[in-house]
């Protein structure tokens, strides 16, 4: 198709949305979030997702989660959004594709390992609880040393998350060694502590973490970084 015939063709497509056509809505929310014929924006794909998960429509509400997850900036308002709409999805049947993807996977014996490293298992539990629901096994430490002898013998640890106060090792310890161990280099790792200080979040970016929850720790700060990194 010519330059000319495609821009005709995303036009009508537009006009369509616009007025209410929910197959335009959901083609034109897809070829944004994925570039095809058309520049990949995440913006527009949430406008047109938009347009449609307001309708109703479970693939696209759990659509529009995925690009708010994915490329919108971390903030709790957006992590809160992107939660009520998996939950709408899923309450209509809809699995989340990487979910699906994860259980498969753990059916067929090729489970997605998640190391979950705090010293309280009063923390941990809920964490594990949260993790295991989206699909992967969890392998708990419960501090920095006990995690380093795991990522040693473990060579199936997929993403780590982990806690910054803690006894033997603490965690910003454990980032440098695991950052420094050329086989765990591109490890996604994800802060959760109660600290916020700035100083502390700069170090942890300086040492590559992937992210940083604040405690208590809720489903839709953990599922953002699974749907990210998994």
């Amino acid at each position: 198709m010519s330059t000319g015939g495609k821009k005709k063709s995303i036009d009508d497509l537009k006009a369509k949305a616009d007025a209410g056509n929910l197959e335009a809505q959901s083609a034109l929310g897809l070829l944004f979030e994925l570039g095809l014929e058309v520049e990949a924006d995440p913006k527009e794909a949430a406008k047109y997702w938009g347009m449609a998960a307001k309708a109703g429509d479970a693939m696209a509400q759990m659509s529009l989660a995925g690009v708010i997850s994915k490329n919108f900036e971390d903030t709790e308002e957006h992590r809160a959004m992107a939660q009520v709409l998996m939950k709408k999805a899923e309450e209509q049947g809809f699995v989340r594709e990487d979910k699906a993807m994860r259980l498969l996977r753990k059916e067929n014996g090729e489970s997605i390992k998640v190391l979950l490293v705090d010293d309280s298992m009063t923390v941990r539990t809920p964490m594990k609880r949260y993790i295991e629901a989206d699909g992967c096994e969890v392998v708990e430490a419960s501090d920095g040393q006990e995690a380093i002898d795991i990522l040693k013998k473990d060579k199936n640890i997929k993403m780590v998350f982990t806690d910054l106060n803690m006894p033997n090792v603490d965690g910003l310890t454990l980032i440098k060694i695991i950052r420094g161990i050329e086989a765990l280099k591109s490890t996604p790792v994800v802060v959760v502590t109660t600290e916020n200080h700035d100083n502390l979040v700069l170090k942890a970016k300086e040492l590559g973490v992937q992210g940083w929850i604040v405690k208590p720790a809720k489903p839709h700060h953990i599922r953002r970084y699974l749907l990210k990194y998994t």
